[in-house]
């Protein structure tokens, strides 16, 4: 049976949905400025990363590139051998030369 009681409890029911509602959209609101603005940062980042993507790739292929000017093992050791000669003093250099 509706009575003024009922009537008053589905009033303020009503008007606390209400409320709730209202803060709901503007919390919704809120969110969608900042997914807004996220996007707008990801989209301004995205060439810094293909740049630094592009970069990284070259980089890499520098390396590569240079690895492959590396001294073997015979020719490192041959260039320290070549070094100490160098670096002996002439007494012994000019006796090794004799003995070549």
């Amino acid at each position: 049976m509706i009575n003024a009681s009922t009537l008053s409890q589905a009033r303020e029911a009503l008007s606390n949905a209400s409320e709730q509602n209202y803060s709901l959209q503007v919390q919704i609101a809120n969110q969608s400025r900042k997914i807004t603005e996220l996007e707008r940062e990801v989209q301004k980042l995205a060439p810094a990363l293909s740049q630094a993507q592009q970069s990284l790739n070259a980089a890499r292929q520098e390396i590569e590139a240079l690895r492959s000017q590396l001294p073997d093992e015979a020719t490192q050791r041959a260039f320290d051998e070549l070094s100490q000669y160098l670096t002996a003093p002439s007494e012994v250099r000019s006796g090794l030369r004799i003995a070549a």
